[in-house]
């Protein structure tokens, strides 16, 4: 303690805990033995140093006997003069302080309790808002909001739309002065930060996959916003799922069927093989496990000719409905982008469970792919969460 009755912190501390005043920081550092703080009462104090301005927030309690509404003396140093200055979210001229130039402080006179102090330096002294609302909207039509919540270093939204699954392409308008590096947006586990800059704001690169009443979080790592970066997010060029359609559990003559335990390739979390594990499959075992995660697999066919032929598979799914992304030698066909398998009542281990469905050819089903003679490959991705199990593929000439 001084001399003077003021309490001291020097600044050359980190971190110290005193039994009259406490100060906590973080990513401060000097060696220049000059005080961090001096306060004319006991409290408790924190600060922390940005590219412009100290952040502090403290809890002083006045004296027995003191009236509430009087004030107590406090000195923090700064890098240069202040130059603008809140007391919680309001601004107080900076005239009101003095700074004392030879000790590098600013000295205040500030109310008892528990505030937040911005001692800016520098800048105009942007505060961020509270809070914000970001609507969103679907091919134009309002679906939803996002609620914003900001900091210093940026802003976090987050909310829940209402729109039936698909695909989309996705865009944002933003105020001037944000950068895409900064921004990202998320749905169901999938982060869009690929971005194309257009007149007024960004489009996604890659269409983005939106389960149904998705949930979408915003980030823009921005320093200093003063308002929403984001005046508004947009869905657009919405198109649904491609179904696939229920036919009878028959194998034709002419197709050409690859058990799904013989994929030749794979990656994303392990699916398992398990002879035996579920009722009535085809060759003695199946695929499961197979996670809407971005988990694929891969299977080889040997085409006899070239022609135009029909996908079918042999799955079972006790969910809803399960979404996966089909590609053709490493292309996607038309329609294929995403697929959505029905629910069958089960995964496979009763009577009934198991469903052939046609993926290309029927009606209101993606068209026939158009395959030449020789070896192909056809994965399938799972996105959009739910599982999948798969018996078998089939390819059959298409009629």
């Amino acid at each position: 303690m001084r001399a003077d009755g003021y309490v001291s912190v020097r600044w050359c501390l980190f971190a110290v805990t005193l039994m009259l005043a406490t100060l906590a920081l973080a990513g401060v550092a000097s060696a220049d033995g000059r005080s961090l703080l001096t306060s004319s009462v006991p409290g408790a104090f924190g600060i922390r140093y940005l590219p412009d301005r100290a952040v502090m927030t403290y809890t002083v309690n006045a004296p027995e006997g003191e009236d509430e509404q009087a004030t107590f003396d406090l000195r923090v140093h700064l890098p240069e003069p202040l130059k603008w200055m809140y007391i919680d979210r309001e601004r107080t001229p900076a005239r009101a302080c003095t700074w004392l130039a030879e000790d590098g402080q600013v000295a205040m006179s500030l109310p008892y309790g528990s505030h937040r102090l911005h001692l800016g330096w520098a800048g105009s002294g942007a505060m961020p808002p509270e809070n914000a609302t970001i609507p969103v909207t679907l091919d134009g039509r309002r679906i939803g909001v996002l609620n914003a919540r900001f900091s210093l270093a940026g802003m976090y939204a987050r909310g829940a739309v209402s729109l039936p699954a698909g695909v989309a392409t996705l865009s944002l308008k933003i105020r001037d002065g944000v950068a895409p590096e900064e921004v990202s947006l998320s749905a169901a586990g999938v982060t869009v930060d690929r971005w194309r800059q257009v007149r007024g704001g960004l489009v996604s690169r890659e269409p983005l996959l939106l389960p149904v009443d998705a949930s979408l979080s915003l980030r823009v790592d921005h320093y200093g916003l003063d308002a929403s970066p984001v005046v508004a997010v947009a869905l657009e060029n919405h198109s649904k799922p491609a179904p696939v359609a229920k036919v009878d559990d028959t194998i034709a003559e002419d197709a050409i069927l690859v058990e799904a335990e013989a994929y030749t390739d794979g990656g994303g979390s392990p699916v398992m093989v398990t002879p035996g594990s579920h009722h009535d499959e085809h060759g003695g075992a199946s695929v499961y496990t197979f996670k809407g995660d971005g988990s694929w697999l891969e299977w080889e066919f040997d085409v006899p000719e070239a022609g135009q032929y029909n996908l079918f598979a042999r799955i079972s799914c006790g969910s809803e409905q399960a979404f996966r992304m089909i590609t053709v030698d490493d292309t996607t066909p038309d329609g294929l982008g995403l697929v959505q398998f029905p629910g069958t009542g089960g995964w496979g281990h009763a009577d009934g469970e198991w469903w052939l469905v046609q993926v290309t050819g029927a009606e209101g089903t993606a068209a026939p792919l158009d395959l030449d003679a020789g070896a192909h490959r056809i994965r399938l991705t799972g996105v959009l969460e739910a599982h999948l199990n798969v018996d078998y593929l089939l390819l059959a000439p298409h009629r």
